[in-house]
């Protein structure tokens, strides 16, 4: 590992995402005498479309060489647990999560619903995220029972992840779950996306927006996100499957 001589101490809002890391030393201990905050305001401010959000912080600290990819680490607890909960699955398991907090990445409900309907046959559906998710029939809801930690070790037995860009894509990188994410053209994928994954963005005259909710909010619509169709969806993961009369 580089840098292997250093140490890397982590102040955080959420300890538990990364208490398991071995790549880290503390957690939510005193700063020492650098201190370093990771933050991408910059990005926002001028509208970024192409420089990664991470590739703007290891600049900041003179580093030039990394990979952009999450690893998200579960203890064997949490694995046998997951394995347990989700034995009563008899096919594939498909995760979605629909909602981010930001609703300018918020593909519509119709659009979730129909996805719905051209899976169901081939999918176990779990629907992960919290409280705010929408409902939807025929999938089986863990979506605000979960914490963060039991939705990471449930997504660890996904065949694939469908959502927007949040923490469950980072997650799903992380555990190495391939996964198809909606961006539409709020954020731009250079920025935020994996390369592993496929990411349906769109480009309009007014994106990247870098909209965020409570400072403003979009003036068009929507207009990128709604312009994903379910086809798209659908064949991203599959070019093969055949969209239903639900369409």
């Amino acid at each position: 590992m580089a840098y292997r001589n250093r140490s890397l101490r982590c102040v955080t809002p959420h300890p538990e995402l990364i208490r398991l890391d071995p790549h880290i030393d503390t957690i939510n201990q005193p700063e020492t005498f650098y201190s370093f905050d990771s933050t991408y305001w910059e990005l926002i401010n001028r509208k970024e479309m192409n420089q990664n959000i991470i590739e703007h912080n290891m600049l900041r600290l003179g580093i030039d060489k990394y990979d952009y990819k999450a690893a998200f680490y579960l203890s064997e607890e949490e694995k046998v647990w997951a394995k347990k909960k989700t034995s009563q699955f008899d096919k594939p398991i498909l995760v979605i999560c629909t909602k981010s907090k930001e609703p300018v990445k918020n593909w519509p409900e119709a659009n979730w619903f129909e996805l719905i309907q051209n899976l169901k046959a081939n999918f176990s559906i779990i629907q992960l995220g919290d409280d705010k998710e929408p409902f939807f029939e025929l999938v089986h809801r863990y979506a605000g029972k979960l914490s963060m930690r039991e939705s990471a070790a449930i997504l660890s037995y996904a065949s694939y992840f469908i959502g927007p860009d949040s923490l469950l894509m980072h997650i799903a990188n992380g555990l190495n779950i391939p996964s198809t994410i909606i961006f539409g053209g709020s954020r731009p994928v250079n920025c935020f996306g994996y390369a592993d994954n496929i990411n349906l963005s769109i480009t309009l005259e007014c994106s990247p927006c870098w909209i965020h909710h409570g400072y403003d909010e979009c003036q068009n619509d929507l207009k990128c996100i709604n312009q994903i169709s379910v086809s798209q969806a659908l064949k991203s993961f599959n070019p093969d499957i055949a969209i239903n009369s639900y369409e």
